[in-house]
């Protein structure tokens, strides 16, 4: 077990609900499907365990309040400009369009969104911030992903934002409640060696076959082995 203390930052945005446990935080429509496959005796998602265990990985932390991002155009060296009908903390400003020009989400606006706790973890470790898997799948924003020494760095962290609104008027809008980063603590490996080998065909072929006879054969492996 990984103990993440979480410490807030008294006097600033007490009104933020805590990050919780991300298994704490499963998702309403991740249960319908379980409750779907098990009356229908057929397969969805919910039975996908790869996608579910990713899912249920380390601390979610939620929009602090309902907010809405709106369009509103074109501004020298920041390039696209919008506006939040929340004001105040904890959106802390934005980036300039030339500090990610050229990246796969130039055409974005990127926001910070402050987080007002200190994360630490054990020597060793770091955290992952990074969209919320699976979840919270806007096309036109996410988070951008970060790995924060937490061991070491006893700070605030600021959450970049990419919102991309195209048109005037275009908008976008979060509730209360809403997934807004997924924060998981791992050991530290900077060094990394890649073995490449033949793969065996026994038992791949075996492992397949087990898979044919029984589809639940992952999962039932998983926990066996738990």
């Amino acid at each position: 077990m990984v103990e993440v203390s979480i410490k807030r930052v008294e006097g600033l945005a007490d009104w933020w609900v805590n990050p919780r446990a991300a298994s704490d935080y499963f998702p309403n429509w991740i249960k319908e499907l379980r409750k779907a496959a098990l009356t229908s005796n057929t397969l969805n998602m919910s039975d996908c365990l790869p996608a579910i265990e990713c899912m249920l990985q380390g601390i979610i932390v939620e929009f602090p309040c309902d907010m809405t991002f709106e369009y509103v155009g074109i501004a020298g060296k920041f390039g696209k400009m919008i506006k939040c009908d929340h004001i105040g903390y904890p959106i802390i400003g934005g980036h300039e369009a030339k500090q990610y020009k050229n990246s796969e989400f130039e055409n974005y606006h990127v926001i910070k969104i402050g987080l007002p706790w200190v994360f630490t973890v054990p020597k060793g470790y770091s955290c992952l911030f990074t969209q919320p898997f699976n979840r919270n799948g806007q096309g036109n924003a996410f988070c951008l992903s970060g790995v924060v020494r937490s061991d070491t760095y006893y700070n605030m962290v600021n959450i970049p934002l990419a919102i991309c609104l195209e048109h005037e008027e275009d908008s976008i809008s979060f509730k209360k409640g809403d997934p807004l980063v997924q924060i998981i603590p791992f050991l530290r490996e900077t060094k990394l060696r890649l073995k490449y080998e033949t793969a065996d065909r026994d038992i791949l072929t075996e492992v397949i076959e087990q898979i044919k006879a029984d589809k639940h054969f992952y999962k039932d492996q998983v926990k066996t082995k738990l």
